[in-house]
This record gives C-alpha cells, sequence and structure tokens, in this order.
C-alpha cells in the first residue's frame, strides 16, 4: 500500500501519512518529555559513628555524555589528623562572615573507569560544595523525578556563579 496518489504525473501524499511530519512531531514529544526528568541528585547524610560522628556526608551522581559520574563528599579531618578545620570568609564591602567546612570529593566516572580526588569547601549555613577545578557544585536544593520514576533531591551540576 503506497502513501502517495499519483495524478498527472504529479505524486501528492494521502492525509495523514507523511511520515516526515510524523516522526519530527514524535521526536519533539520525546525530547519534551526528556527534559522533566532529573539528570542529577545529591543526598546529604549525617554519619552516625566513628571520628566524624554527626558530620555531614554527601553523595552525588551526575549523568553526563561521558557516562554516569559519582561523586562521595566526606570531612576533611585536617592537618596531622588534628580535628575538623573550619574557615571564615568576610566580605570587606559588607563584613558578613561566612563559614566554611574543609572537605574532601571523590569523583568517579562509572564507564570510564577513573577517579579523581579534590580538596573543597562547603559553606556550613548553606550546605553548597564547589569544585572550582571542574566548575561545579553541589546543592541540597533542586527536586524531581528520575525517568525510572524514583524521586530525587539535591543538584551536581555546572556552578554558574564563577
Amino acid at each position: 500500500m503506497s502513501n502517495y496518489i499519483e495524478v498527472d504525473g504529479v505524486r501528492y501524499y494521502k492525509a495523514g501519512t507523511n511520515s516526515n511530519n510524523q516522526k519530527s512531531n514524535s521526536n519533539t514529544s520525546a525530547k519534551n518529555d526528556d527534559t522533566q526528568y532529573k539528570k542529577s541528585g545529591a543526598t546529604y547524610s549525617k554519619i552516625k559513628q566513628g571520628d566524624f560522628a554527626g558530620e555531614t556526608i554527601v553523595n552525588a551522581w551526575r549523568k553526563t555524555k561521558y557516562g554516569l559520574m559519582v561523586a562521595v563528599v566526606t570531612p576533611y579531618k585536617g592537618a596531622n589528623g588534628k580535628g575538623l578545620d573550619n574557615v571564615e570568609s568576610v566580605n570587606e564591602k559588607t563584613g558578613e562572615i561566612k563559614n566554611y567546612q574543609k572537605m574532601i570529593c571523590t569523583i568517579q566516572n562509572k564507564s570510564m573507569g577513573t577517579s579523581q580526588t579534590y580538596h573543597v569547601l562547603m559553606n556550613v549555613k548553606t550546605q553548597v560544595i564547589v569544585i572550582n577545578e571542574l566548575s561545579l557544585c553541589i546543592t541540597p536544593n533542586g527536586s524531581g523525578k528520575t525517568a525510572s520514576g524514583k524521586k530525587v533531591f539535591g543538584y551536581f551540576g555546572r556552578n554558574y556563579k564563577n
């Protein structure tokens, strides 16, 4: 069965059979469905036992074109294991003081099998972690669902405040 009618040597497509229009419409609707799913997430938890009991640990994941990127951010014990390192920052114009906690971030690319470690700072008040070397940040803000239907909190992605 053909998708067109030929009249006087000219082919006319039958209504509703133009495969190009159908494909483009289905592709745009598929792209629109893709954008509503989360491509990253982060989980903030408290450590229950050990040297860092009561401190925050962060597990984050991010789907990229190079594969699944997984980050684990743990507290840094400081030089010579003397205790947790905290840093204060003072804004000279406003006099605002911000407290940061030193942390260690280990990022793995699951599909490539690579692993990298970075020293990062976590804002104690907002719990935002910035990885300057990669221009990425991890934040507890942001929620949604993945394509498989799991509820996800947090964001692990581009840091737009460079």
